[in-house]
């Protein structure tokens, strides 16, 4: 049987077009529109999955309420899996949300394909890290997905992949990238150093 999944969208169009497209791949559907909301649910149920949007009311220009939400899971449901949708500033907002403990991000338009991929992926983790724990009684596992890549690797690699590109877009212009993803440059230095990030790197 398919998990539940919190879906969490303030356009009430896309929230029933993404809530539809998951219902069809039998999955059980939450639908709510602002962080409170969403708040209000997960205290009274758990989670495995949440699709999340950054960018609510009263703040749709900012990724305060998703973050909010963020935080607040990592305080109450940390095995959740959270996919986050990012729409304006994707750079920055997909950023924030991998620190504050998102799984995996989508930027919209979202694609059904997409998203299921991801839905997917964030289902399964929940699985093997529930059963580790169910089997093993472990408090803290790393899951080792198909190819052998744990859920920090995972994170690490989304991070990696979100830098290169927008080093890749900037023409490899530190501060023009530490803008567009909120940091400092001498974070961003630390993090090309970290992933041994070339100007010339074709990966």
């Amino acid at each position: 049987m398919k998990h539940r999944i919190l879906l969490v969208d303030d356009d009430p169009a896309l929230r029933s077009m993404l809530g539809f497209s998951l219902e069809t791949f039998g999955y059980e559907v939450v639908e709510v529109d602002s962080k409170q909301q969403a708040i209000d649910v997960l205290g009274k149920s758990i989670f495995p999955v949440v699709l999340l949007d950054m960018g609510m009311p009263p703040n749709e220009h900012t990724p305060d309420e998703g973050l909010a939400v963020l935080d607040w899971l990592n305080d109450h449901q940390p095995n959740a899996k959270t996919v986050v949708l990012t729409g304006q500033n994707a750079d920055s907002t997909s950023y924030l949300a991998l620190r504050h403990g998102a799984f995996d991000f989508l930027s919209k338009p979202v694609s059904n394909e997409q998203m299921l991929q991801a839905i997917e992926r964030a289902a399964l983790f929940y699985d093997q890290e529930s059963k580790l724990k169910e089997n093993e009684g472990l408090q803290k596992v790393q899951v080792e997905a198909q190819l052998g890549t744990g859920v920090k690797s995972i994170r690490n690699s989304a991070e990696k992949k979100l830098l290169k590109s927008v080093l890749s877009d900037t023409n490899f212009n530190v501060h023009e990238t530490a803008r567009r993803l909120g940091l400092k440059r001498e974070n961003v230095y630390y993090l090309i150093k970290k992933y041994s990030i070339q100007r010339d790197s074709s990966e």
